[in-house]
């Protein structure tokens, strides 16, 4: 019985999987590392508007799938709608009034998470 050399050659060997697919098997790494993407990307959204499309991509990259990749990625909408509310505190009982203003604050709520999720279509 010998060895060919084919056989115990390093290209032969199965590829290491990534940091990002162990990511997407694991539910306990998926769960961290959808936290962490969230709150990141909450916190990038604060400061500018494209944050929310890097929570998106950051939320739809760690999913198992493409179609969960939208689903988390309106989740991070919702909760970017939610803390908005909250930030307004006691004034957040006048949005209803505001309806064209607000209609443009949940549209990108909503919309710029989903464009950041198209990530996930890529990789």
């Amino acid at each position: 019985m010998s060895s060919s050399p084919a056989a115990s050659s390093p290209s032969s060997a199965p590829a290491p999987s990534t940091a990002l697919t162990r990511v997407r098997r694991e539910p306990r790494r998926r769960l961290v590392a959808l936290a962490v993407a969230v709150a990141v990307g909450l916190a990038l959204a604060s400061v500018h508007w494209l944050g929310l499309v890097a929570a998106g991509a950051a939320a739809s990259l760690v999913a198992p799938t493409a179609r969960r990749g939208v689903a988390y990625a309106l989740g991070v909408g919702v909760l970017a709608l939610v803390a908005f509310a909250v930030s307004l505190g006691p004034a957040a009982g006048v949005l209803p009034g505001m309806r064209p203003v607000i209609y443009v604050a949940v549209a990108a709520a909503l919309g710029l998470p989903l464009l950041g999720s198209l990530a996930r279509w890529v990789i």
